[in-house]
């Protein structure tokens, strides 16, 4: 009898105490303290906290655009390379057609070379300026033969980021082609072209000047110390080659209130 008793008072305690967890604490009655998992690991005592001198951040506060610069090179690399070299080739014969339709007597065809990029967004639009290679439509008895190479700037905007791209800016730029011919996206040598993330110019001279820090002030020989970067968007960002004279229009002094 005194078991069955006891089965059944165990019973009724278990089934009370589980009403109890479901409906939670009661109000106006202190939260029951739980004390901690014993068998949980213990996070080991780091003594090298205790030394004065400065600790790396293991994750450091990046800027908006070293984010999207990591992201868009993730897209690169997840992207096959057929792929990539596909869109890069659809953009250069873009570029190509809008310069040739505004310059009929000066035509110019796709040639090997790299094709570079750096996109920013500035509100629903997306700009891009990149460069590519291209040279002269020959014609005539010695039309198999190439001709010299020549280095291009673009600038794309793509409204409301939808897919469709405008050609805002295409022009050959005075720089010269020094990297090696490729096959099938392989290079074919050791050249290389040179990168123009830190690309200053005087605005009065137009003297080129390459300052690699943010900070870093130079003097020009004209007198003038108004040296500031050719492109406030790429600058420091990408090794985009852009005109030294402007001629776009988004990253440019006089349209830096217009593109904030």
């Amino acid at each position: 009898m005194k078991t069955y008793c006891s089965a059944v008072g165990a019973a009724s305690s278990e089934e009370e105490s589980r009403h109890l967890l479901e409906c939670g604490p009661v109000l106006g009655y202190p939260v029951p303290f739980v004390l901690p998992d014993e068998t949980a690991p213990r996070r080991a005592c780091n003594w090298l906290r205790l030394l004065p001198f400065p600790r790396r951040d293991p994750e450091p506060i990046r800027s908006m655009k070293a984010l999207r610069a990591q992201h868009e090179a993730s897209i690169r690399q997840k992207m096959p390379r057929s792929q990539l070299r596909a869109l890069h080739h659809k953009i250069v014969l873009q570029c190509l057609e809008w310069y040739n339709s505004k310059h009929p007597d000066d035509e110019y065809e796709p040639a090997p070379g790299v094709v570079t990029r750096c996109r920013e967004y500035n509100g629903s639009l997306l700009w891009s300026h990149g460069n590519f290679v291209a040279r002269r439509k020959r014609s005539g008895c010695f039309s198999f033969l190439p001709a010299p190479r020549t280095l291009f700037f673009f600038e794309l905007l793509d409204r409301e980021a939808k897919g469709v791209v405008e050609v805002i800016t295409c022009t050959p730029i005075d720089e010269p082609v020094t990297e090696a011919y490729t096959f099938l996206g392989f290079p074919l040598g050791w050249g290389t072209r040179r990168g123009g993330g830190a690309d200053c110019v005087c605005k009065t001279c137009y003297r080129q000047f390459h300052v690699p820090y943010i900070g870093l002030k130079r003097t020009c020989t004209c007198g003038d110390s108004k040296v500031e970067s050719v492109c406030k968007m790429c600058y420091l960002e990408s090794n985009v080659l852009h005109p030294i004279r402007g001629g776009f229009v988004f990253g440019q002094e006089s349209f830096a209130n217009i593109c904030r």
